[in-house]
């Protein structure tokens, strides 16, 4: 069993390293639409771009731009949604998304699609993939995208539950509707609990991750799934923060097997042929521990054609032609025999003309 799910990951990743030129743009794609989408279920106001020419547009814009850049479009497009339904909100949703996407692009490019993959997890009830997933592989700075995720998320969230009111507002309408939208965010207990708990998974994750133990990211998955039912639970006894509990645990539960399903086709390792080793030089005497990694390799099948080809014909050989030639009658035998006398006979007769 283990043998066969090692051949099928050998099989996964020469298939995805072979196709890779057509592989990562038809992934980009997807998760480009599945964002624009997103966007347009959870804010749609302006009808243009919701419908399905313009949604394959901007996802196939987003297939050819780096992280960073899908983030600004995504922005943009949310930021045309908002000013459709309420230009004067719309400027302060602008000020909270270019602050936002500065210590996106200063600090953590490379981490630009936990950005918009906080979101849309949120909608699928599975956020909690995001850092179990960074846990694996980032630093602890990478709680700077997950942290904008989540406050855009909550962001539209208290957007969507404001009453918008039209454009001929008084000034000290539009700084109340303003100040109510801060207060709003600030007061967020959730999206707090959120950000710290989502901290703590990474941080926790990350220092694990330098033990020195067998099978330690898979610890390390389990242990952040622990943190986070923990944490969550703790923050909505202590805060009362209204938590579904129930969802939370079970939405833990999947993005733990996401998890360890992207650390096993990302790194699998073979913890039964662990060298330890010793060496020094002028200054240090180390002592190494090396794991193997499993790179099984999966022979490929060919098939080797033995028919004959193009009207050739196999060499007829000594043992086939005597076979035919036993199978052939009396009668044939003795009619080629007589043929052969009738024709010998008219060579010789022929031959006494001429002489």
């Amino acid at each position: 069993m283990i043998v066969t799910i090692l051949e099928l990951r050998a099989r996964v990743l020469r298939f995805l390293q072979k196709f890779q030129l057509v592989v990562e743009p038809i992934v980009k794609f997807i998760i480009a639409y599945a964002v624009f989408h997103s966007i347009n279920n959870a804010i749609g106001h302006q009808p243009q771009l919701m419908s399905l020419p313009a949604e394959l547009l901007l996802s196939l814009l987003g297939t050819f731009t780096p992280p960073v850049l899908l983030v600004l479009l995504a922005a943009l497009v949310s930021l045309a949604h908002v000013y459709v339904a309420s230009p004067l909100l719309a400027i302060l949703v602008a000020i909270l998304m270019a602050v936002l996407y500065c210590f996106i692009a200063r600090f953590s490019g490379k981490y630009g699609y936990a950005v918009l993959a906080v979101p849309i997890l949120f909608l699928l009830k599975i956020p909690y993939a995001v850092p179990l997933v960074l846990g694996l592989v980032a630093t602890p700075t990478a709680i700077i995208p997950v942290a904008c995720g989540v406050i855009v998320y909550r962001m539209f969230v208290v957007i969507n539950s404001v009453a918008l009111l039209g454009d001929s507002m008084a000034i000290e309408d539009i700084l109340l509707m303003y100040v109510d939208v801060i207060d709003r965010l600030v007061a967020d207990k959730q999206m707090l609990v959120t950000i710290a708990v989502f901290f703590i998974i990474i941080l926790v994750m990350y220092l694990m991750r330098k033990l020195s133990i067998e099978y330690v990211f898979e610890i390390s998955v389990a242990v952040g799934a622990i943190v986070c039912i923990l944490g969550f639970l703790i923050a909505d006894l202590a805060l009362q923060t209204e938590l579904n509990i129930i969802s939370m645990v079970f939405g833990t539960v999947g993005s733990m097997l996401i998890a360890l399903v992207f650390q096993f086709f990302r790194l699998a390792l073979d913890y039964t042929a662990v060298e330890r080793v010793q060496f020094e030089d002028d200054d240090y005497y180390y002592y190494v521990k090396a794991v193997p990694k499993i790179n099984l390799t999966v022979p490929e099948r060919s098939v080797k054609r033995i028919s004959p080809q193009n009207g050739t014909e196999f060499p007829e050989t000594e043992e086939r032609r005597q076979e035919r030639e036993e199978l052939l009658s009396e009668e044939e035998r003795y009619a080629m025999g007589d043929e052969l006398d009738e024709a010998a006979d008219e060579d010789v007769d022929a031959e006494n003309g001429d002489l």
